[in-house]
């Protein structure tokens, strides 16, 4: 019987200190959450303590919390997170269904035979994409998916949809089965245009009250974009100050100003004055989805995640434009993810809307790279400022390269697949971790 009692006592401990364990650990992310919501941005840096707390709980981080989250950051409307996409209704969910279908036959007829046999064919490659519409556009355009398919050496595999939301790739987790039967070499992630746009989800993320043109912020935050373009080691930037170590590189600035076009930089410091903290407040949730993602990855197969190659991407500085096009797109209805929310927030200046647009997009990929510093085989595809390039570098009015408010057209997809080609087939340097798509085409120029 003493036994008994003793054993019983030692039981009932145990079992009251995971119980315990368990419930300290939820009111810790609880907490990181709450605190997510005051100050997102003490969670944008690898070595700030919230982030790593963050992290090191991942596993009590479920959907039903990052909802929470997402539901205030849109102001209360719960449809706009249940409603995750559309992706798989109506007529774009019967386009991607096609596509899908045509892109699977064109994988399973490339790995027939000897197509993985490493000692034959030692540069082939499986590669797994998952994504939003700049990799699944499933009518009319070119998009990367299908450049990288035209590849010999490269078996693309896509569960890329149009229309997709981040949040609802990572919740679906196909991504994960596809991962473990393939077992890809390459796993190419984009997302985040969606989350940010559906339902003038917009409206949430900007302020007409900006802030003002003299605030010493703004001085430093123009700072903060010309070290993070010329690729300093220095912080993201906080939502309302930047730490002071940027004063490091105080002698050089001019320098580094000059390597930059000058006028994106202030256009993006312009669009600053009109962000809010719900920005910051996605900024943040989406990362923790892509750790999320990334970290499920690894555990599934970790001797297999550390071979492979993982390559994000963000999206290019997009122009609002409400304005029809030629052809077929005379019936698509354009305008209706920038413009037409600007408008609706009383913002109708079109240099301010470009500006916003542009201050969105650049912290939006600065979060990404971020985030690829966690990990020693993530590549950052950087296309900002790409679409007009090209049509500088070729001659054409401006706009001439956007198909839609979202999406460039084929010339400017063609050339950003050769980046990814690049990064795939190793002819960059593993130390090359961003790749930026304007440098890599001049380093190419024919």
């Amino acid at each position: 019987m003493k036994y008994f009692t003793i054993f019983f006592l030692l039981y009932t401990t145990s079992v009251f200190s995971q119980v315990n364990s368990s419930s300290e650990k939820e009111l810790l992310i609880d907490d990181l959450l709450d605190s997510l919501w005051v100050n997102p941005t003490s969670f944008f840096n690898s070595n700030e303590t919230n982030w790593r707390l963050l992290c090191s709980n991942l596993h009590q981080v479920d959907r039903k919390k990052l909802n929470q989250v997402r539901v205030s950051i849109y102001a209360g409307n719960q449809a706009m997170v249940e409603n995750e996409s559309t992706s798989s209704e109506g007529i774009l969910g019967s386009l991607n269904s096609n596509s899908h279908k045509k892109k699977l036959k064109k994988f399973r007829k490339k790995i027939e035979g000897d197509f993985t046999n490493k000692d034959l064919f030692p540069n082939n490659k499986i590669v797994l994409v998952e994504g939003d519409s700049w990799l699944e556009y499933p009518l009319f355009l070119h998009d990367i998916t299908d450049n990288l398919m035209e590849q010999d050496n490269l078996a693309v595999y896509s569960i890329a949809s149009g229309g997709d939301w981040a949040a609802n790739m990572i919740s679906g987790g196909e991504y994960l089965s596809d991962y473990l039967k393939f077992k890809p070499n390459v796993f190419i992630i984009s997302g985040g245009g969606n989350d940010l746009l559906d339902e003038e989800r917009l409206l949430n993320l900007i302020s007409k009250e900006p802030i003002d043109e003299d605030a010493p912020f703004l001085k430093d935050y123009r700072e903060y974009v010309v070290l993070r373009q010329n690729n300093k080691p220095v912080p993201m930037c906080n939502a309302s100050y930047c730490p002071i170590e940027y004063h490091t590189f105080q002698d050089s600035l001019a320098t580094f100003t000059s390597n930059i076009d000058g006028k994106n930089l202030e256009k993006i410091v312009n669009g600053r004055r009109y962000i809010n903290k719900n920005f910051y407040r996605f900024l943040v949730t989406f990362k923790l989805e892509y750790k999320i993602l990334f970290e499920s990855l690894r555990k599934i197969d970790s001797v297999h995640f550390d071979s492979l190659k993982i390559i994000t991407q963000g999206h290019d500085y997009a122009i609002p434009n409400s304005g029809k096009k030629f052809g077929v797109r005379l019936l698509l209805e354009n305008g209706k993810w920038l413009k037409k929310p600007f408008e609706n927030e009383g913002i109708t200046d079109q240099y301010t809307q470009e500006s916003i647009v542009m201050a969105l997009i650049f912290d939006f990929n600065e979060m990404l790279i971020e985030l690829g510093k966690e990990y020693h085989n993530i590549s950052h595809v950087d296309v900002r400022g790409f679409t007009s390039f090209l049509e500088q570098y070729n001659h054409k009015k401006t706009g001439t390269y956007w198909y839609n408010e979202l999406h460039p057209s084929n010339p400017v997809f063609a050339e950003i697949s050769k980046t990814y080609v690049a990064i795939i087939n190793n002819n960059i340097s593993k130390e090359r971790r961003v790749v930026s798509v304007i440098q890599y085409f001049k380093e190419h120029e024919e």
